[in-house]
């Protein structure tokens, strides 16, 4: 087909990638298993941050593949810094790093996949594919760890109610009025309303209705 050596898409219509590994030998040998796919083409390769940062620039790569640990930059570097530039290039990051924290901090810049080195260059190219078609890839070997490091996080970042706030904040889901809640907990209405506002306070919001809306986002009210 149009003299492409792959004989199944002409080289104008594949998925272009770049490839950025300081490791000679692992890079160009991703590189031919990539460009042995019909559908993919590389365009161009970097041994280091700055150099693979520039080729997304220049080249806008469908897809870059970076390693996670660069030289001058590491792999979420160059994907931040693209996409503070808006480069519509989705990023598959390799690494010989699995811990959660890092698969987290790499999903959380935006990376689209994010897979061990070790991986067959087959599970590689799939991951490629996919990525350019609008998919996340995370291998089932990292996904736990990715579930409970969000989960983490979450409850990091929850805020802390003491019991009467929580218990207070109940009570107006349920729709009692500040006076209501007084009479049911035998205490003043001015001391709901001060539990109220810390609640409101460390809710982030600012009325009775956001609050109790908060409350179940966050999965503070059972």
């Amino acid at each position: 087909m149009n003299g492409d050596r792959t004989g199944e898409v002409p080289l104008a219509e594949r998925v272009t990638v770049v490839v950025a590994d300081d490791h000679p030998v692992y890079r160009e040998g991703l590189a031919r298993a990539i460009d042995a796919v019909g559908t993919l083409h590389v365009v161009g390769q970097a041994a280091d941050g700055a150099t693979a940062l520039a080729a997304v620039r220049s080249l806008r790569p469908a897809v870059a593949v970076v390693d996670f640990k660069l030289p001058d930059m590491d792999g979420i570097e160059v994907l931040s810094a693209a996409a503070r530039e808006a480069a519509s290039t989705a990023f598959v990051i390799v690494s010989a790093f699995d811990d959660r924290a890092t698969v987290y901090r790499a999903i959380e810049a935006g990376a689209r996949a994010y897979l061990p080195k070790v991986s067959p260059a087959s599970e590689l190219c799939d991951a490629i594919l996919s990525v350019a078609r609008g998919h996340t890839v995370i291998p089932p070997s990292m996904q736990t760890g990715l579930a409970l490091e969000i989960r983490r996080r979450q409850q990091a970042s929850e805020p802390v109610l003491t019991p009467r706030e929580r218990e207070i904040l109940a009570l107006t889901a349920e729709g009692l009025s500040a006076p209501e809640i007084a009479e049911r907990l035998f205490v003043g209405v001015t001391t709901v309303k001060s539990h109220l506002q810390h609640v409101y306070t460390k809710l982030h919001v600012s009325d009775r209705a956001a609050a109790v809306s908060q409350a179940h986002r966050l999965g503070l009210l059972s």
